[in-house]
């Protein structure tokens, strides 16, 4: 790849189209790079496509002057071209990085399109400006000792943005935040009792935590008559969450399905801590600025832990095997990495993190 500085220093795009689909976890680990990019190109029109499942948690983001909401059906993808090819792009920057987002960037009409040059399915035979990252390029992503949120601004730095401050913007919005306070303290007034949130839940088994040991640490902190204990997820946790409900009445609140998208960054801000697995509940309250302890297993925290790591922590054990990056676990003793981890334990980073007194 050519100079990225001597290549770019005069780059100044009309329109500019970022192509980062899903999920909500990476997206969150996208926001810095956009913000960079923003800086960099403060005249230009930023369009971002989305998955419309995903949409509402970047409404409203002042980076962001359009945002392309899709369900990335392929029976909506000639319309989705030709809407594409009609906003003449100038610049399409693929963080997704798979085939079809290589393909979109094509199909756009846009002369310079920029990805990485690890990107999976081929996509970087599909872009014109490809971004190296660093370390052994015989690991996966997952793997590499880069964490997902520099991997993506090496993108924006590649374009000459000053990528030195990330921030992740997430709009303040008055009205989610009064909702959030009247549905945490509508049974109990004081709201100088801190808030620990749980997010036992995760989208692969293989980096849950059982959800029994929550339950154990949730017993564990609503004993703790100085905290209040929050359950956060989404509508698919519901059935699980009810192992939880025993501890209402001892304080706990619950508020699994009972919030949008839109609203959680308002709620994660009102929490002391989040404890949760890697998942995107803890990027997203790493991302809003609220301290989060990650529960790891196979996974690398180097690449997806909470960020910035000097502001977090992770609890996870130091085993031969882990991290692995597998997707199925060949660990005899199966998923010892989390299956060996104790309540206690959890509990005691617990008490280092905001204090044996609270």
């Amino acid at each position: 790849m050519e100079d990225e500085k001597s290549t770019f220093v005069d780059l100044s795009p009309r329109r500019i189209l970022v192509i980062k689909l899903s999920s909500l976890g990476d997206i969150v680990h996208t926001l810095p790079a956009v913000g960079a990019l923003r800086q960099r190109f403060p005249f230009a029109q930023l369009s971002w496509l989305v998955k419309s499942q995903w949409a509402s948690i970047l409404e409203g983001n002042s980076d962001v002057d359009h945002l392309w909401s899709v369900d990335m059906s392929w029976q909506i993808w000639p319309s989705l071209i030709r809407d594409l090819r009609q906003r003449q792009y100038d610049l399409v920057v693929d963080f997704q990085g798979l085939f079809r987002t290589g393909l979109l960037g094509i199909l756009s009409g846009a002369d310079m399109r920029v990805g990485f040059e690890q990107a999976r399915e081929g996509a970087s035979w599909m872009y014109t400006h490809r971004v190296s990252l660093p370390g052994d390029q015989q690991f996966p992503w997952r793997l590499l000792g880069v964490h997902a949120v520099d991997r993506n601004l090496a993108i924006a730095r590649s374009l000459g943005a000053d990528v030195s401050r990330p921030i992740f913007h997430f709009p303040r919005l008055a009205e989610e935040e009064k909702y959030i306070c009247g549905l945490l303290y509508e049974t109990e007034g004081d709201d100088s009792i801190p808030l620990i949130a749980l997010a036992p839940w995760s989208r692969s088994a293989l980096k849950s935590w059982p959800l029994g040991r929550f339950v154990q640490l949730a017993e564990e902190l609503v004993e703790m008559r100085t905290l209040r204990v929050v359950i956060v997820g989404g509508p698919a946790d519901s059935q699980p969450a009810e192992k939880f409900s025993h501890l209402e009445s001892q304080g706990l609140i619950k508020l699994v399905g009972k919030l949008s998208l839109r609203q959680l960054p308002a709620l994660l801000r009102t929490m002391k801590l989040v404890i949760g697995n890697d998942s995107s509940l803890i990027h997203l309250a790493a991302g809003v600025g609220t301290t989060t302890l990650a529960i790891f297993g196979p996974t690398e925290p180097k690449a997806t832990g909470p960020y910035p790591f000097d502001r977090h922590s992770v609890q996870r054990l130091e085993l031969p095997c882990s991290p692995c990056g597998q997707r199925t676990c060949q660990n005899p003793n199966y998923l010892e990495c989390l299956h060996s981890m104790s309540v206690s334990s959890v509990l005691e980073s617990v008490h280092k993190i905001i204090g044996p007194h609270i």
